[in-house]
């Protein structure tokens, strides 16, 4: 049987070619040999990487090899189920009649992790009502690796002795006459966390109508649109101050929620992360503001904004479920970017995450998969209803390296620039508007139903906020006039002629400002409520720059139009705060051009030969025969300096220690791996 690096230098063109695509993290830079070659593949990151590309049916496959002792000499493979998917990532090599696991390949395993471990039937409640002896077993199984050494682990032992009851109730597993093992759901179950099955064949998908998704996440995608517009436009108005951790306090996030009429956390983490929104310093005063690129944004195409929104919240650091304060640092977690993308991809379902990709889904919590999917649920990555809920296909286009903006226009249906008007005040837009017609719109009117086709009513206040940001009536009107379909309703018109009337009633200008009004009751008004001078019954002057004052008539309860010294109405609102943008991104795995693939094949044919053996070592050894149950010859220095050697049964690997049982000696023994000079089969 050849060795590892024996067996990557017999691999022809085509072989080494589908093992640079399968692993190309071992590839650069290019190993000169194929004993290199083999090193990098048994490097715990790389091996790791590999892993975690295997279903749970291929980790079953891994985990007989392992019991069968494939790790230390060739085994038999006939029967154990199908190995091509570890082949084609050098995570086995040889025939199957003389298969082996390749070195590094199941150290790079979480330890003691196995994925045909299962919660016995009725073990749920035997934990509940297990007596002391048996409960102090298990904790200190659980403390010290799941694996031990006992008198009474064999058949034949007394059956009221507390491991000999465990075994009967199927909360340990027997290893040998002698050794005991806690599987993982057990301890999971001990830990309260709920158990959790590997499914070893892939679970039947729901049927998904692919169009109805897609319809129903380009609407709820719109609406996120129209929410980061929103958020984007009052961080314009007033950027919101930071705490001295670069956090936003509670009490601001909940008036941000509370001005705007929705959660703003989940739109405040994706936008930062696709440059939208950011943290900076305005006027000596760290503040969350938006950036630059958010008022590109603004401008762009709906299935563009649509698009940039959802890889910003693919790519997003930030853990927007934790009840940590909004961008602090308990918040942060870029790991939660891979989690994301995996949940995202399974639509949530925990039984095909189980089965894909099990080695990640074992550190997902329900807390966060049900995180991820109302998050990509709200923003259109997700839509339909459980079981069927499933990726939309710009979600599908991101997750896969696809154009996404071109997945989003394909949903989003053309703009429309003709509005229906209503004698009841309300306003309907029969399909989604472009930006600056719904910018426009928001200025006059209150949104009261979301979606492609969205309703809105024009009050009072709404009209008036158009004016205080610097509108007239004619330009409403007119503005009505060219969108509305047919007429626009009476009582459209006088609602917005009746607010503009008393709107200017009164004039502010710079004196340091002044303010003046044909009705000397307003003027009074004035002078009580903002601490006026008076120079007329319609003329009065402050001294504080006209911007304040503007703001201080309006908070007032007054409706003053600022104007220059020709009487020509100002909009005096403050320039925006801009801060610069931060995005982020997904890490991607390497990519390699056919012409680097082609030169790496062509050093490795081109390479010398080594006679190196490719990652064993002692550790290796000692974990291997510890997983295959196989004596070894361990030789080591003992702590008085002298050489020594025993033949023992490796039980567990971990902490930089071998605990082993002697068997001659009838006791378990603890070596520091340093200490340990060599380790043969026995």
């Amino acid at each position: 049987m050849s060795t590892f690096p024996e067996y990557l230098r017999q691999l022809d063109s085509d072989e080494l070619r589908a093992l640079v695509g399968a692993r190309p993290d071992a590839f650069f830079p290019t190993p000169p040999s194929a004993g290199s070659l083999a090193t990098r593949l048994a490097l715990p990151g790389s091996a790791s990487r590999a892993l975690r590309q295997l279903t749970a049916a291929d980790l079953a496959v891994l985990e007989r090899l392992a019991d069968a002792g494939a790790e230390l000499e060739p085994v038999d493979a006939t029967g154990m189920g199908d190995t091509s998917h570890l082949r084609e990532l050098a995570l086995v090599y040889g025939p199957d009649a003389q298969l082996r696991v390749s070195p590094g390949t199941l150290s790079a395993l979480p330890p003691t992790w196995r994925v045909t471990d299962t919660l016995p039937p009725g073990a749920a409640d035997a934990l509940q009502c297990l007596p002391a002896r048996e409960r102090k077993v298990l904790q200190t199984l659980a403390a010290s690796g799941g694996v031990g050494t006992t008198a009474t682990a064999g058949p034949d032992a007394d059956p009221d002795a507390p491991v000999a009851s465990l075994l009967a109730k199927g909360l340990l597993v027997r290893v040998n006459a002698t050794t005991v093992r806690l599987p993982r759901p057990v301890r999971d179950a001990m830990r309260g966390a709920p158990p959790r099955e590997y499914p070893l064949t892939q679970p039947a998908a729901p049927a998904v109508d692919q169009a109805a998704v897609d319809e129903a996440a380009a609407s709820q995608g719109l609406d996120a649109v129209r929410q980061m517009r929103q958020l984007i436009v009052a961080l314009l108005e007033a950027p919101v101050a930071l705490n001295k951790d670069g956090s936003v306090g509670v009490r601001a996030e909940a008036n941000l929620d509370k001005q705007l009429g929705f959660p703003v956390r989940l739109l405040v983490t994706a936008g930062e992360s696709a440059g939208l929104v950011g943290r900076g310093n305005v006027d000596d005063q760290d503040v969350l503001a938006p950036t630059r690129d958010a008022l590109t944004w603004l401008d762009v195409r709906l299935a563009e904004q649509w698009a940039i929104l959802l890889t910003g919240w693919l790519a997003s650091p930030w853990r927007s479920d934790t009840g940590a304060k909004l961008l602090s640092a308990d918040m942060h977690a870029p790991a939660v970017r891979h989690a994301r993308a995996t949940i995202a991809r399974h639509a949530g379902r925990l039984d095909s995450l189980l089965f894909a990709a099990p080695l990640e889904a074992a550190s997902f919590s329900p807390q966060l998969i049900r995180a991820t999917v109302a998050e990509a649920t709200a923003l259109g990555g997700l839509a339909g209803a459980a079981p069927g809920l499933a990726p939309s296909t710009p979600l599908r286009a991101l997750l896969g390296g696809g154009d996404v903006v071109a997945a989003a226009d394909a949903l989003v249906p053309e703009a429309v620039e003709t509005l229906i008007a209503q004698g009841d005040m309300t306003i309907m837009a029969p399909g989604p508007l472009e930006p600056a017609m719904a910018s426009f719109l928001e200025r006059i009117a209150e949104l009261e139903s979301p979606g492609l086709a969205s309703v809105w009513r024009v009050t009072e206040p709404s009209v008036r906020r158009g004016l205080d940001g610097g509108l007239t009536a004619g330009e409403i009107h007119a503005w009505l006039a060219a969108h509305v379909l047919g007429e626009v309703p009476q009582a459209i018109t006088f609602l917005i002629d009746d607010t503009a009337r008393g709107h200017g009633a009164i004039r502010a200008g710079a004196a340091l400002s002044y303010v003046r009004s044909d009705d000397p009751a307003l003027i009074a008004a004035a002078v009580e409520r903002c601490g006026l001078r008076a120079l007329a019954p319609t003329v009065a002057i402050a001294d504080v720059a006209l911007p304040k004052l503007v703001a201080a008539l309006r908070t007032a309860g007054l409706q003053p139009t600022a104007e220059d010294g020709a009487g020509v109405a100002l909009n005096v609102a403050p320039e925006p705060a801009l801060v610069p943008a931060t995005p982020s991104t997904l890490p991607a795995a390497p990519r390699i051009a056919p012409e680097q693939v082609e030169a790496i094949v062509a050093k490795l044919r081109a390479g010398e030969d080594d006679a190196g053996e490719g990652g064993g070592d002692a550790f290796e050894t000692l974990r291997a025969a510890a997983r295959a149950r196989r004596h070894v010859t361990v030789g080591f220095v003992d702590r008085q300096g002298r050489g020594r050697t025993l033949t023992v049964l490796p039980l567990s690997v971990s902490a930089g220690q071998v605990d082993a049982l002697d068997e001659a000696a009838d006791r378990v023994v603890r070596i520091a791996l340093p200490r340990i000079t060599k380790v043969v089969l026995a």
